[in-house]
């Protein structure tokens, strides 16, 4: 049943996590000038990991004697490592880690502050928006430094929707979405992926044109499981009325892997998917991997309030661990990741689009189509319709992501369970892992 390793792996981390609580390393810790190694961590597929190792053969040959040992992973494989590291005080200098894992990891003592490294600009970010610069802060601190920005981008099978004649309506809500996801499965045979066994983004999402927050400490941030049952809802529907695809399909694939997304992948249409609730930043891996023949397009994800749902948001965070024996020269490859033209002309939008908007200007001339498609739809579509973003998810968020909701999408898609004790379920079990969360 469970075999969808990205969430079980994740599981694991909140558990493993806590071994290494009050048994950090104390950050800054001083090492000799002639020891100039970095370990530095990342997830993405194989176009990210080629730049990324760009970056650190330029940074590499601009600083003679540093050595950066790049430690990729897929998306999958990731955070298990991480929590063995932890558990063993041997994480990576540098870690790339995503916004719902940040106050997790702030709490748990595993990251270093920042602060002193942006007041003294070792770590520049006098050409990034304010509100970006803050989505790095908490508690008083400093911990972790935007890598790019990015929005929430329903990927689309632009040829196939153009071929049946259908047309995406612009701010796009619910009963929309579910009407073109019954209009393409009757006319081609494609079904619909409402983003299943993922994060709850998307849920969270649903909430904000409410005005409502999936997560407050230590509980949800709605006041009852009734409130929930819409997002369950579009699966129901669309499993009942064979428009959505077969959970049997996911067991299949390696959730969170763009190779293996059913928007991409696969040759009978049953098992495909007209699109993809994923982010700006992965569009351009998306088209260079797309078939032959294949035009994608963004637009945002469905809501019946896109406005209030929409948010920018860092695509992924840089982060230096406590253990870090040399922190100086870890805020010095994060400034030249920010920073560094010719670096960002290597990254482009790959990430996600640059925080420097001095950099951005300069390597306009260097993007390709889709990395300018991929800055317009943040600039044009999303910054003009959107809304502030939420908090940063609390400790605990990391097992609903990773166990409670995917349990609960499971038995729903498997019709196992109604829409109302989906909703119940997810309530239920979500508040007792926030609330135990430490």
């Amino acid at each position: 049943m469970m075999k969808h390793l990205s969430r079980a792996i994740l599981a694991s981390f909140t558990a493993t996590i806590m071994l290494f609580v009050g048994a950090c390393g104390s950050g800054g810790s001083k090492q000799s000038e002639s020891d100039q190694h970095l370990t530095i961590s990342w997830w993405g597929n194989q176009e990210r990991n080629e730049r990324t190792k760009k970056i650190n053969d330029m940074f590499m040959k601009e600083n003679k004697g540093v050595k950066i040992d790049g430690q990729f992973s897929e998306f999958s494989d990731y955070y298990q490592k991480l929590s063995v590291g932890a558990a063993g005080k041997t994480m990576p200098d540098i870690m790339q880690i995503d916004l719902n894992h940040f106050a997790q990891f702030e709490k748990n003592g595993l990251l270093l502050d920042l602060q002193k490294y942006e007041d003294s600009k070792v770590i520049d970010l006098s050409n990034v928006e304010k509100d970006i610069v803050k989505q790095g802060k908490l508690d008083g601190g400093m911990y972790n430094v935007t890598a790019a920005t990015n929005a929430p981008a329903l990927v689309y099978n632009k040829t196939l929707l153009d071929k049946l004649g259908i047309t995406i309506p612009k701010n796009m809500n619910i009963k929309q979405f579910e009407d073109i996801s019954r209009q393409v499965q009757q006319k081609s045979g494609y079904k619909t992926n409402f983003r299943y066994y993922e994060p709850s983004d998307q849920l969270a999402y649903m909430l904000r044109a409410k005005g409502e927050v999936l997560y407050n400490e230590h509980k949800l941030g709605v006041k009852s499981a009734s409130e929930l049952e819409p997002y369950f809802q579009v699966y129901a529907d669309g499993i009942k009325e064979g428009w959505h695809l077969d959970p049997q399909v996911f067991t299949e694939l390696k959730v969170a892997s763009v190779e293996q997304d059913p928007l991409v992948y696969g040759t009978d249409p049953s098992r495909m998917s007209w699109c993809s609730f994923r982010w700006s930043s992965q569009y351009v891996a998306y088209t260079a991997i797309a078939p032959k023949g294949v035009e994608l397009a963004m637009t945002s994800w469905p809501s019946d309030n896109v406005k209030k749902s929409n948010y920018l948001k860092p695509s992924l965070s840089w982060t230096i661990s406590k253990t870090c024996k040399n922190p100086d020269l870890a805020a010095k490859w994060i400034n030249f990741y920010v920073n560094n033209v010719e670096a960002n002309k290597v990254l482009l939008t790959d990430r996600g689009v640059p925080i420097s908007s001095k950099v951005l200007e300069a390597i306009k001339p260097s993007l390709t189509q889709p990395d300018q498609y991929s800055i317009d739809f943040i600039q044009k579509e999303i910054t003009p319709n959107s809304s502030p973003i939420n908090p940063p998810a609390p400790a605990g968020a990391s097992e609903v992501d990773s166990k409670v909701l995917p349990s609960v999408e499971e038995e729903l898609c498997y019709q196992k369970i109604s829409v109302k004790e989906a909703a119940q379920r997810f309530f239920d079990q979500a508040n007792q892992a926030l609330s135990t969360a430490r």
